[in-house]
């Protein structure tokens, strides 16, 4: 069986959410490194409210489907300072894809309640990217992207590892996030010749 490493799976990944940001988040791809990263902030905090409700209404699929989303901003959070991911990420997985990695960061996992795990983890991490924004608005010392950088190498291992322990098909379910999001610019929409 062959083994991959991390980068190997996740860096076609973030090119991948890097061409959907440029399709898709104009705007957001418009701000400077400081505006961008609070706001890929305020998504985890957005995530770990949804997945507080999804554990409370015990609705398992939309656990699955928030932290794709949070992956999925992990990535462009990492795009946004031109981090590869699977470079800091050591374990090796099994094979050559999303799946087989997740599975093998959630080898890390103890929790048997991943919500909670989930919850858990996007708050004290989503808390520790706030204070280093918060520090660079106070000119406070320190180095508050290596912060961030280390902080969105946590998640993304952290979230994957959860993920792991969640059925289905990773990538692919990415992909189709991505695409969702994209059918809505109304610059990808396609028109039949008799519409034209």
């Amino acid at each position: 069986m062959k083994h991959c490493s991390a980068e190997n799976i996740l860096l076609p990944l973030q090119k991948l959410q890097q061409a959907h940001d440029e399709v898709a988040h104009r705007d957001i791809l418009s701000f400077d490194l400081y505006k961008r990263l609070k706001h890929m902030v305020l998504h985890f905090y957005k995530y770990a409210g949804r997945i507080e409700t999804s554990r409370s209404t015990g609705d398992s699929q939309q656990l699955r489907r928030t932290l794709i989303d949070t992956l999925i901003i992990c990535m462009a959070s990492a795009n946004a300072m031109n981090l590869s991911l699977g470079e800091s990420i050591t374990e090796v997985a099994e094979a050559n894809d999303l799946d087989s990695l997740a599975h093998e960061l959630g080898k890390k996992i103890q929790s048997t309640d991943l919500s909670d795990e989930a919850v858990r983890t996007l708050v004290i991490l989503g808390g520790q990217m706030a204070k280093a924004i918060e520090s660079a608005d106070h000119m406070e010392r320190g180095d508050p992207r290596a912060t961030m950088e280390g902080l969105v190498i946590q998640l993304t291992a952290a979230v994957l590892g959860i993920l792991g322990h969640l059925n289905g098909k990773l990538e692919s379910d990415v992909r189709a996030r991505l695409s969702g999001v994209e059918s809505k610019s109304i610059f990808l929409r396609s028109f039949s010749a008799s519409e034209r």
